[in-house]
């Protein structure tokens, strides 16, 4: 058989990802070789059921020793060599098909996605050459972020596919593998000054440890030494480098770099993306707009260029709009909101603007009208973030119709079950948000906000004695023990008045701040015109929030003033928003 391929891993402590990857390749490569560094998961159980050609390496600190020694196992013409927690993705392209089309060729680059953020759309792409033959000339060198290098010119081909896709990782495994990272680079550093391409990956570690001012430097200093022949690399340095100096707040210095960038590389999207950025960061918004109009223009750039996906389309459109809302132009800022909203659904935040737009132009009920036509509500994040800014803004029975028509199933179950509460209970339904609520298991992120929210619910209902038996069971979760006392003197309160202070040593920040969110949440109580006559039990509720609020300590009359303040604000911000200060603005 021609053209067989070797999948080639390295693992360790990937059993919460190697079957992903693996059932990724399925029908695309001819064997797997599996080289273990030392796991004590559940890894090699995992890896026996896709393979029987695993091997074990004693790590070393080497990344590139233990990947070659993978290499000298397999036994296919190609090597294709993915991570755990990479996969490829599906229906972007064929490996069999990839690997017969030239002959003549002995590698390809393939195209990484990198995620950024948790949305859909939102990744870093690059090429990374991950796909060779097996002829004995190419091995990985490098101790960390190793490469596979091909001297010979012309004989690596660029594929548009398959996708690589990597998996984003939490933050606190992102930052311990950064973490790590650091270590050897710093240690191959030192022992190899002038490899520009390491001091491109420190750049790359302390900047996503959050730490642009160490990053800096580095960036520099691949972007300055390393020639167009790296491109690969010298791209990615200068939008890194751009980033850095944004972070920094110096912007002038990261407009200069754009202006020089723009001669050199009239094709690389990102650098008019991140210029508009930075004139909008200085409310020049006119040139903002200038720059991201190129950006949007330029659309993709040529695969040899790093890109962030969207900054020539979605992300554009998204501060377009906001330039354009800001020069007081709402109607050309809503077209971009919407074009970025219908480029990709999954990035919500134009919702934000549009909201506030639309809710100023027509109103909130028409506004719920408008999200419906446009079929924002069939996108669960954008329902969701609907639902929300109608809460927020007052308006529960709309939050409620926002998430009204989805199944309350799946892996998203019981976070429906929670918000589908609180907008019943704060819309007056509070049978049904009950109903809701006990639906969240006790092992969901949402339980104890769902428990404060029963217990909402229940004291509107007069149902003290329930009040207090949930406040007792919650008192038995360390966590929520400040938010039970509250619970329990607010069934006090609200049945028998009075006043009530705590005592001095559990006066805290945390009661103080749960008191004012449940009274910030219970002023947006909004039912029907019957129901609230009927309802006294609230105001008894509020009194009852603010006299606990006061009575925690001196602090507590100020928190209870600036929250009020808040809400002024607020509405005095929609007010001029909406009319300006000399006319109506939409």
């Amino acid at each position: 058989m021609e053209d067989t391929i070797t999948l080639a891993m390295i693992v360790k402590n990937e059993a919460g990802n190697l079957k992903r990857c693996l059932d990724s390749v399925s029908g695309q490569v001819d064997e797997i070789v599996i080289v273990d560094t030392g796991s004590t998961d559940e890894t090699l159980e995992i890896a026996r059921r896709y393979t029987d050609k695993i091997y074990h390496f004693p790590w070393g600190g080497d990344f590139s020793a233990a990947r070659n020694f993978a290499i000298e196992k397999a036994g296919g013409e190609w090597i294709i060599s993915l991570d755990a927690d990479e996969e490829l993705v599906s229906g972007t392209g064929d490996l069999k098909r990839l690997v017969a089309r030239d002959k003549h060729l002995e590698a390809y680059l393939l195209p990484l996605n990198n995620p950024t953020a948790g949305s859909p759309g939102e990744y870093n792409r690059f090429l990374v050459l991950r796909l060779f033959r097996n002829n004995g000339r190419y091995r990985f060198r490098g101790k960390i972020h190793e490469q596979v290098t091909v001297s010979e010119k012309g004989v690596v081909g660029i594929a548009e596919g398959p996708v690589i896709s990597h998996k984003m990782l939490p933050a606190r495994e992102r930052n311990r593998k950064r973490g790590r990272n650091l270590a050897l680079l710093k240690k191959a550093f030192s022992d190899d000054p002038q490899n520009y391409f390491l001091q491109y990956y420190i750049g790359v570690e302390w900047l996503m440890l959050g730490k642009p001012e160490r990053a800096l430097p580095h960036f520099q200093q691949a972007y300055r030494n390393l020639t167009d022949e790296n491109l690969l690399f010298r791209g990615p340095a200068l939008r890194y480098l751009i980033i850095c100096l944004k972070e920094l707040g110096r912007l002038d210095e990261a407009i200069c770099l754009c202006l020089e960038a723009d001669l050199k590389y009239p094709e690389y999207t990102d650098v008019y993306y991140l210029c508009g950025v930075l004139f909008e960061e200085k409310k020049e918004f006119q040139l903002a707009i200038k720059w991201l109009n190129q950006a949007v223009k330029c659309g993709t750039p040529p695969a040899i260029y790093s890109h962030m996906n969207g900054a020539g389309s979605f992300l554009a459109f998204y501060h377009l709009g906001y330039c354009h809302e800001m020069l007081g132009q709402a109607e050309v800022a809503e077209n971009y909101y919407q074009q970025a909203l219908d480029t990709n659904p999954g990035y919500i935040y134009p919702i934000y603007n549009l909201f506030l737009i639309m809710l100023a132009k027509r109103g909130p009920r028409l506004t719920l009208e408008y999200f419906k036509k446009k079929g924002y509500l069939g996108h669960i994040d954008l329902a969701l973030a609907a639902a929300g800014l109608f809460f927020n803004w007052g308006y529960p029975e709309l939050a409620r119709r926002c998430l009204g028509h989805y199944e309350t199933s799946g892996k998203r179950a019981k976070e429906f079950y929670f918000y589908l509460g609180k907008y019943n209970i704060y819309s007056g339904k509070l049978k049904q948000g009950l109903d809701y609520l006990k639906q969240v298991s006790e092992e969901s992120s949402f339980f104890i906000q769902s428990q404060i929210l029963r217990a909402v619910a229940l004291l509107l209902q007069g149902r003290f004695e329930k009040v207090r038996s949930l406040a007792l069971e919650l008192w038995k979760n360390h966590a929520a023990r400040r938010r039970a006392l509250v619970l329990l003197s607010l069934a006090r309160l609200v049945e028998k008045g009075g006043t009530l202070s705590f005592p001095q040593k559990v006066r805290d920040i945390d009661l103080l701040e749960t008191a004012l969110e449940i009274l910030d949440q219970c002023s947006r109580y909004l039912p029907d015109e019957d129901r609230a006559r009927k309802d006294p039990r609230l105001n008894r509720l509020i009194n009852g929030l603010e006299a606990l609020i006061k009575n925690n300590s001196p602090r507590g009359h100020l928190a209870l003033i600036e929250h009020y303040r808040d809400k002024s604000y607020s509405a005095r911000s929609f007010f001029d928003y909406k009319y300006g200060f000399g006319g109506n603005r939409v």
